[in-house]
């Protein structure tokens, strides 16, 4: 190797005595070993720079066979046939090196060793970059103590007095349930792959045995109908769990980084993904499976433990969930606490902020979203967020108005309105608003033709509250969404009441094309459309109520503007089969998602990520994106450090001080290529 970089020389070095010419062999006949090391001294003592490459794609050939070949070579082999093709592309400069050397002009040997360096460096780049990709470590997670198997019969290491016993948890054991979950945690038990797949198995299990009582926990708490729930809170949470059973390993592997950097050039770099550790999920009330558990899953399959606090609004479905995950799922990486804890719920969120978490993720209402989250920063704990907003859906005077007035009929519906991407309200070009509304009677009739009959349609949340869980109004409107609710119990009838009250006043001009009755002591509320404007009441704030507003409007721009200065919603949705229209829109709003020629579509989609955007929340899950939601991407860069280059590449001179002219203009000229 003193060939490489003479310095300094003043005669070119001798080669190496050639050796006898070797026989001609195959790699199958051929010790791999010799035959790679007769290859190499064939070259130096020689033979060409294409030699010298066939050498080093042979040797990259059998390293990407790897075990399977029958003489395995290293990387350490590949890596000598990178040095040789080095060896090979500086030696036509020893001359010009010699002539340099021989003046006292030692500034441009320096100048010309990093500029040969770097020439050599961008040449080997696609070599490098395929030997990389060979090398990076394996994914090989942390063991500590008592790292034992998941599951529900579990042998324990550490004495727990709250975790795993058969007495739910009450308010007072907060405290010590949270620093006994942070302790299993440390342990090591989430961490395997094997035991998050076996969480997620039983998950899976959970849900498939269980089908028949989890639909009727839902109907019990919001007589919805049996399809809406079979759908959404069973087949879609089912589906999620078993796309991240078969890709768990896909998704929790590190993350190849094969951009090249001119600076950090020899090295391996890839990101992590590391779990945060104990993880809060508050759920709420409107849709009691899917947004507990569909989200417990994701932060098991980034190997965390989860504290699970369901909403108090449904009590059949989070007592359910409790006794399910109780049954199936290692109490150390999943519980439950809240159900059987008295009042509203506030008290349990209140004390669990204030535990030492990992990581909080909140679904509910923007308002109570910014109280969780002025409580995690207090103790810098990172958060998701899961809100909602004042949806827009815009029609153009190309649309399908009938498609565009069922879609907007069918989502508002859905659960009774009570969910965050539902459409809000509907800006109509004024030249089709009248053909809208039709068809959007139309449709009510049609799709909801009775609501008063059971299980046509759902009801509102706390519809079979008994009156002295309601208390008064002061009490309702503070406890209101403390739980990621939007309403408390009792209280949602009220404030509905209130909306349809100004809805019949017609004070700002609203007037109800269709609907407007309700039976609040059964918590049932007619579909109702109003046609209003931009100043009406109903345009306030979130209604998560059967309520659907339409406002026309004249110029499409000035419709995208009056959506941009409002609070940034959670979805929006677009019906036109105009494509500027449709780009128009796109490029001047700003939503969490986004549906075309139909509303909702793009959550059900497990390959998108779900999330909302300012108001409306921050972060993103479902699919990979639940994975990445509950990992921190830690990268990750690994020097070589054994390439005998002398430094010139693994430890160059010029990014240490002081720095001279020569210095800073390597500087320069690296950080332009990196």
């Amino acid at each position: 190797m003193d060939m490489l970089f003479p310095w300094p020389v003043r005669a070119p070095c001798p080669p190496p005595p050639p050796l006898p010419a070797p026989r001609r062999r195959t790699a199958e006949d051929a010790p791999a070993g010799r035959f790679a090391t007769e290859l190499l001294w064939l070259d130096i003592s020689g033979g060409s720079i294409s030699e010298c490459g066939r050498a080093a794609g042979w040797l990259l050939g059998r390293l990407q066979k790897g075990r399977r070949a029958k003489h395995p070579v290293t990387s350490d082999a590949a890596r000598a046939g990178v040095g040789v093709c080095l060896f090979r592309a500086v030696m036509p400069f020893s001359k010009l090196f010699q002539r340099l050397n021989e003046t006292d002009e030692g500034a441009m040997r320096v100048v010309f060793l990093a500029a040969a360096g770097i020439g050599a460096a961008v040449a080997l780049q696609k070599v490098v970059r395929q030997i990389d990709s060979l090398v990076v470590p394996r994914r090989r997670f942390r063991v500590r103590h008592g790292n034992g198997p998941a599951g529900v019969n579990f042998t324990s290491k550490t004495t727990y007095t709250v975790l795993g016993t058969s007495a739910p948890p009450t308010l007072a054991d907060i405290p010590t349930l949270v620093t006994e979950m942070r302790d299993a945690f440390e342990s090591g038990v989430t961490l395997p792959l094997a035991n998050r797949l076996e969480t997620l198995v039983a998950m899976k299990k959970m849900f498939v045995e269980n089908e028949q009582r989890i639909l009727r926990a839902v109907w019990e708490d919001l007589r919805r109908p049996e399809g809406e729930t079979l759908y959404y809170d069973f087949l879609l949470v089912k589906t999620q769990i078993q796309n991240l059973i078969t890709n768990l390993h896909k998704w929790t592997k590190p993350e190849r980084v094969s951009k090249f950097s001119l600076l950090t050039f020899p090295s391996s770099q890839w990101v992590e993904k590391d779990a945060f550790g104990t993880v809060l999920i508050i759920g709420p009330f409107n849709y009691p499976f899917a947004l507990t558990a569909g989200v417990v899953a994701g932060a098991v399959a980034g190997g965390n433990n989860v504290v699970l606090k369901p909403s108090n609004d449904v009590p059949f479905s989070s007592n359910l969930l409790r006794e399910l995950f109780v049954k199936y799922v290692d109490p150390r990486v999943v519980t439950v606490v809240g159900p059987h804890i008295a009042g509203d719920g506030v008290d349990v969120v209140t004390s669990l902020m204030r535990q030492k978490l990992d990581f909080v993720f909140f679904t509910g209402s923007s308002r109570v979203g910014a109280i969780i989250a002025k409580q995690a920063a207090e103790t810098l704990t990172p958060i998701a967020l899961e809100l909602g907003g004042k949806n827009p859906v815009f029609v153009d005077e190309t649309a399908d108005l009938s498609l565009a007035a069922k879609q907007c009929v069918w989502g508002r519906t859905l659960n009774c309105g009570q969910q965050c991407v539902a459409p809000e309200f509907v800006l109509v070009h004024r030249s089709v608003l009248e053909k809208f509304v039709e068809q959007a009677r139309r449709w009510t009739h049609e799709l909801v033709p009775d609501p008063y009959l059971e299980g046509a349609m759902g009801r509102l949340v706390g519809w079979n509250a008994s009156a002295s869980s309601a208390g008064d109004d002061d009490k309702n409107n503070a406890a209101d969404d403390s739980d990621g609710n939007t309403s408390g119990r009792k209280s949602a009838a009220m404030r509905v009441k209130q909306l349809l009250d100004v809805a019949r006043a017609g004070k700002h001009g609203e007037k109800i094309v269709v609907g407007g009755g309700a039976d609040f002591s059964r918590g049932v509320v007619e579909p109702t459309v109003v046609a209003c404007g931009w100043d009406s009441p109903l345009m306030r704030e979130e209604m998560f109520a059967p309520v659907l507003c339409v406002v026309p409007y004249d110029d499409l721009e000035d419709a995208t503007r009056m959506v941009r200065t409002r609070p940034k919603p959670l979805a929006l949705y677009v019906f036109s089969k105009h494509k500027k229209n449709t780009r128009h829109i796109l490029d001047n709003t700003t939503s969490g998602g986004v549906t075309i020629n139909g509303v909702l579509f793009h959550v059900g989609h497990t390959g998108l990520p779900f999330g909302g955007v300012g108001e409306s929340g921050a972060g993103s899950y479902h699919g990979e994106a639940s994975v990445k939601c509950f990992t921190h991407q830690k990268p990750t860069l690994r020097k070589w450090r054994d390439l005998h280059d002398f430094g010139v590449f693994t430890d160059p001179f010029f990014v240490y001080g002081p720095h001279d002219r020569v210095k800073k203009t390597l500087l320069r000229a690296v950080a332009e290529r990196s």
